[in-house]
C-alpha cells in the first residue's frame, strides 16, 4: 500500500498575523508581512521603498491572505 508523503515545514503561517504585520507596514517598518512569509527579497525591497510609497503596503492589505494561503499550500507540499 502506497501512502502519501507530505513534507510540512513547521507551523501554519497565520493570515491574521501577516494582516496585522501590513498594518504595521504603514505606521513602522514596511515589509514585515513579506519577511514573515519567507519572501525576504520582496521584504526588502518595500523596507528600502517604504512599501513601494505606501502603494504596495495597499495593495498588500487585500493580497496577504492569499499570499498566506499560497505559501502554506506550497509549505504543506514540501516545495518551500
Amino acid at each position: 500500500m502506497l501512502m502519501a508523503s507530505h513534507a510540512f515545514d513547521g507551523p501554519q503561517k497565520d493570515p491574521g498575523l501577516a494582516f496585522v504585520l501590513t498594518i504595521l507596514g504603514f505606521f513602522f517598518v514596511a515589509g514585515l508581512q513579506y519577511f514573515y512569509l519567507g519572501k525576504y527579497i520582496k521584504g526588502v525591497l518595500f523596507l528600502i521603498t517604504i512599501g513601494f510609497f505606501y502603494l504596495g503596503t495597499i495593495i498588500s492589505l487585500f493580497t496577504i491572505r492569499r499570499a498566506t494561503r499560497k505559501v502554506n499550500r506550497k509549505r504543506y507540499l514540501g516545495l518551500r
